[in-house]
C-alpha cells in the first residue's frame, strides 16, 4: 500500500513538473511572438490623392542692392485663397518615423483691390505664381486605424506659369478685365520649409481619408535678382486627401 501511494505520489509530482515546464515554455513563446509583433517594422506604403487650400500672402520689400524702388501701391496687397493639389507616398523608416514625398502643383498668390473717392473708377488684380513642386517631410506618426502624425521639410520649386487677372471701372461705369500671363522677372526656382500635422482614418478595404493642416514659407525671392523687390510667399492652409495602402 506504501509502495503503490508513494509510486502515486512520485508520477503525480512528475506531471506537475511537467506540466509546469511545457506551460512556462509555452508563456515564454506566446510572449516572444507578441514582443516581435511590437517590434517588427512596418514595410506598408501609403499612396495619396491631395488637395490643398490655403491662404497665401508675401512679404515684400524694396531691392536694396539694385534700384531700392519704393513699394507704393503694392504695399497694399492682401492675402489670396488659392488651391494646389498633391500626387504622393508616405513609406516607413522605422515603427513611427515616416518619409513623405509627392509631386505638386503648387500655387502661391496675392491680391490687390482700389477704389476711388471721387468717381466710380476701380481696379482690382489677382497674381498667381504657379509651381512644379517636391515637398519632401520627414513625419512622426503613431496609432493604427487612426493615424496621428506630425513632420516637416523642404519643397523645391520650379516655376513653370505666372497668370495676373485685373478687372477696372472707369468714371462712367464701363467695365474691363485683362489676363496677364507673362512676366519676364520670375524667378525660374524657388525653396520653402513646410510643417505639417493631422489625422488619417484608415478603412478596412484599405482606402482612407486623411486631414491636415499646414504652414510653408519661401526662403528665396521669388524675382531675379536685378527686379524691383524682393518677394517671399508664404502660406498657412488645410489638406484633405484619399490614401490608398499596398
Amino acid at each position: 500500500m506504501n509502495k503503490i501511494t508513494i509510486s502515486g505520489l512520485f508520477t503525480f509530482l512528475l506531471l506537475n513538473c511537467f506540466s509546469q515546464i511545457v506551460t512556462k515554455q509555452e508563456s515564454n513563446s506566446k510572449d516572444k511572438s507578441e514582443l516581435k509583433q511590437k517590434t517588427v517594422k512596418d514595410t506598408v506604403s501609403i499612396f495619396y490623392v491631395e488637395a490643398n487650400f490655403a491662404s497665401s500672402s508675401r512679404k515684400l520689400e524694396p531691392n536694396v542692392d539694385f534700384l531700392n524702388k519704393p513699394l507704393g501701391e503694392r504695399a497694399n496687397e492682401s492675402k489670396l485663397g488659392i488651391w494646389s493639389y498633391s500626387l504622393g507616398m508616405t513609406t516607413p523608416l522605422s515603427n513611427h518615423i515616416y518619409f513623405d514625398g509627392a509631386l505638386s502643383l503648387l500655387r502661391n498668390g496675392e491680391q490687390y483691390s482700389w477704389k476711388s473717392n471721387t468717381s466710380d473708377s476701380t481696379f482690382n488684380y489677382q497674381s498667381k505664381y504657379n509651381y512644379i513642386a517636391l515637398p519632401l517631410q520627414i513625419k512622426l506618426q503613431g496609432g493604427k486605424k487612426l493615424k496621428y502624425f506630425v513632420g516637416g521639410g523642404l519643397i523645391p520649386q520650379m516655376n513653370f506659369s505666372y497668370k495676373q487677372m485685373q478687372q477696372w471701372t472707369d468714371s462712367l461705369g464701363a467695365k474691363g478685365d485683362e489676363a496677364i500671363k507673362v512676366n519676364n522677372e520670375i524667378n525660374s526656382f524657388a525653396f520653402s520649409w513646410v510643417v505639417s500635422a493631422g489625422l488619417e482614418l484608415q478603412f478596412e478595404n484599405n482606402f482612407g481619408l486623411r486631414l491636415s493642416a499646414s504652414y510653408r514659407n519661401q526662403v528665396s525671392n521669388t524675382y531675379i535678382e536685378f527686379s524691383d523687390y524682393i518677394h517671399k510667399s508664404n502660406a498657412i492652409g488645410v489638406n484633405i486627401g484619399i490614401t490608398r495602402k499596398f
